[in-house]
């Protein structure tokens, strides 16, 4: 640690492991959970008289989950009423009313292994034992467990069940849930829901009618809905749940990791705006490096803003000696530079207030969209104040978090606290960084795409008044040339496959329509790795190989109409083993929303890359996939993804990439 981390009025974040409750505290919990279950099965029993009734008992036992788009008792009392088995075997009935004791204890136990499925599966990050806490909290409720996991994560803001990320999760999560809880037909469960989603409340009241009136009359009403075909409407019964049990404000415990976890997310979306707004040819030649070493997000204005001018004062006070043209943005090297963006925020915030915990700090960070400005409500940013508040999107919960904040006397100075953001963040000049963030010399507004003569004054503008000494880094180590020769292969492999996409078939009229602008995030390791006896790459550190590779870049239309046009983030899944093949699937996606859902990918999430996929479940790793994973079907197991993103975001010291900066 340096000095200036040392300093006693710095609180520099490390990376550390995070505590999990016992496995006491676990069991404690769950048992908890399960007798809430029962509860919930006792009072539904009693609903539908199930005892007096064979069929419908048989019924209840075989298909009647817990779990649905209302409240626990209707929805078994809606999965019994709406099976397709009408009429079970005799037999079977008289063997399940002479064993129901047994049956009860066992549909209670699926019920909370689907439960569990469904938000494992639909939220990242989200351990078994967070689930079965959240469920806990909600009384076993499965909507109103997601909404406090959205609350607690800060993203009740902009999360949307009908987004185009959600609505498909959402409803492949519910089938999921159904058949790891031995439901007879998940998929029919699933077509129910939908049809009923969107009349949720004429639903919810031929439930309660049910108390006063014949059961079987009743619910049988609910089957002539079915017949009608209507949209699905996840709003309506997502609302609903709102008025069910606890706020985020009661959640007793701090889930820092999974929120972190998000924040991270949303930092790695800021970097893809700021690539945007750069221009490619300097991006590629030589303020890749500078983003790279000095591209923090912390500062005076928002952080897209900050990421850029951050980029721009590196280049213009450490430039390099010669810096190679490169296509990739390094995809660890990224990872890492998310990281210690993340770690600058929060020492920042750390060293202000010394009395903050990390979790409050990480609470004050998403509520504020990652700008220290707002989250510090004594942040004095003199002629910057009102032009970083235009840029900020309030969560509903940042009033709260900012009259608490208010109520607290700064311990440091912001000098102070850029040092300790600057240390945390491992930046490679922490006390000339942290000078020019307290002095910044004049607001500089980057919402545009900047031109390459826009730069070029900034870096004037920004540059000392003695020419900086060039930057060199040798070292003629085998290590060191080993690595940087890999990280070339992994340059020429990933551009020239990004390249004939662009220039072979993404065409228009016969010609390429689109120009390459910069690839920001690689995964070559998908599906796999299959052992071989041969390996033709002598570098290579195993004789093993991965099938495919997920990417994203951002590329412009050629058209001179739009040769003003922001350039356009694709996904694309490459043929590890063809290089002049067409990609077997290429589109473009929407830039990441900051704090809201995503769509997930099981061999991303196993590396730790921050990938942006479409939608659609065209590519490998998507959702029939992760099912597989949580159906106990796969290698891979949710602990397993969990853990390498730990160490992803953990890893903050030097990687291989580096190297290809090395002389």
């Amino acid at each position: 640690m340096s000095e200036v981390a040392a300093s006693s009025a710095h609180r520099v974040v490390r990376p550390k492991s995070r505590d999990m409750p016992s496995s006491d505290e676990q069991d404690d919990e769950l048992a908890r959970l399960l007798s809430k279950i029962e509860s919930i099965y006792e009072e539904a029993c009693d609903r539908l008289a199930v005892r007096g009734r064979p069929v419908t008992l048989a019924r209840f036992l075989d298909a009647g989950v817990c779990f649905g788009l209302l409240d626990p008792v209707t929805n078994v009392m809606v999965n019994t009423a709406c099976t397709s088995d009408l009429r079970p075997n005799l037999r079977e009935k008289v063997l399940v009313v002479a064993a129901v004791e047994h049956e009860l204890d066992a549909m209670c136990r699926r019920s909370l292994d689907g439960l569990v499925a469904f938000l494992v599966y639909f939220f990242p990050y989200l351990a078994e034992w967070e689930a079965v806490r959240y469920l806990l909290l909600a009384g076993a409720d499965l909507l109103a467990a997601a909404r406090l996991i959205v609350g607690d994560r800060g993203m009740a803001a902009r999360f949307s069940p009908t987004s185009p990320a959600s609505a498909p999760a959402l409803e492949a999560a519910l089938a999921l849930a159904a058949y790891v809880a031995k439901h007879p037909q998940p998929e029919h469960l699933v077509r129910v829901w939908m049809s009923l989603s969107s009349r949720s409340h004429q639903v919810l009241a031929l439930c309660r009618e049910v108390q006063h009136h014949s059961p079987r009359e009743k619910l049988e009403c609910l089957r002539p809905l079915l017949d009608v075909p209507v949209v699905p409407s996840l709003d309506i019964p997502w609302d609903l749940a709102a008025c069910r049990p606890r706020s985020i404000a009661q959640v007793p415990y701090e889930h820092t990791r999974s929120l972190r976890m998000v924040l991270l997310d949303t930092i790695h979306g800021f970097y893809l705006r700021a690539l945007v707004r750069l221009p490619g040819s300097e991006l590629r030649s030589r303020l890749h490096r500078s983003l790279l070493r000095g591209g923090y997000c912390y500062g005076p204005m928002d952080p897209c803003s900050n990421i850029i001018l951050n980029t721009i004062w590196y280049e213009a006070n450490f430039p390099a000696e010669v810096t190679p043209v490169l296509d990739v943005i390094g995809p660890k090297s990224l990872t890492r530079l998310v990281s210690r963006s993340f770690y600058g925020l929060v020492s920042f915030l750390q060293t202000r207030y010394h009395d903050l915990s990390e979790h409050q700090a990480v609470q004050y960070l998403a509520s504020s969209s990652g700008q220290l400005s707002v989250a510090d409500p004594n942040f004095f940013a003199t002629g910057y104040e009102k032009a970083a508040q235009q840029h900020t999107c309030f969560s509903d919960d940042h009033l709260d978090h900012v009259t608490k904040m208010e109520q607290q006397i700064p311990s440091a100075s912001i000098q102070d606290a850029y040092e300790a953001a600057a240390a945390a963040a491992w930046h490679p000049n922490p006390e000339q960084q942290a000078a020019f963030l307290t002095s910044w010399p004049l607001p500089v507004y980057t919402d545009h795409m900047l031109s390459v003569e826009e730069v070029q004054d900034l870096c004037n503008r920004l540059s000392p008044n003695q020419p900086p000494v060039p930057e060199r880094i040798c070292s003629s180590s085998y290590p060191v040339r080993a690595g940087k020769w890999r990280s070339q292969a992994q340059q020429r492999r990933i551009s020239g496959k990004v390249k004939a996409a662009l220039n072979r078939y993404l065409l228009r009229d016969g010609k390429p329509e689109f120009d390459l602008h910069v690839i920001c995030c690689v995964n070559e390791d998908v599906c796999g790795p299959e052992y071989c006896d041969n390996v033709e790459d002598c570098l290579s550190f195993a004789p093993c190989k991965y099938k495919y590779s997920h990417v994203n870049f951002l590329a412009t239309q050629k058209d001179s109409l739009f040769s003003d046009s922001c350039p356009i983030l694709f996904f694309a899944e490459f043929d590890n083993e063809k290089d002049d093949v067409a990609p077997l699937f290429c589109c473009q996606v929407d830039e990441p929303t900051p704090f809201t859902e995503h769509v997930r990918c099981l061999y991303c999430e196993a590396t730790g890359s921050r990938v942006v996929h479409p939608s659609s479940d065209k590519f490998h790793g998507g959702g029939s996939e992760f099912e597989k994973m949580i159906r106990g079907e796969h290698s891979l197991d949710n602990d397993f993804l969990i853990c390498k993103n730990e160490y992803a975001v953990q890893r903050m010291c030097w990687v291989e990439e580096d190297f290809m900066y090395a002389n």
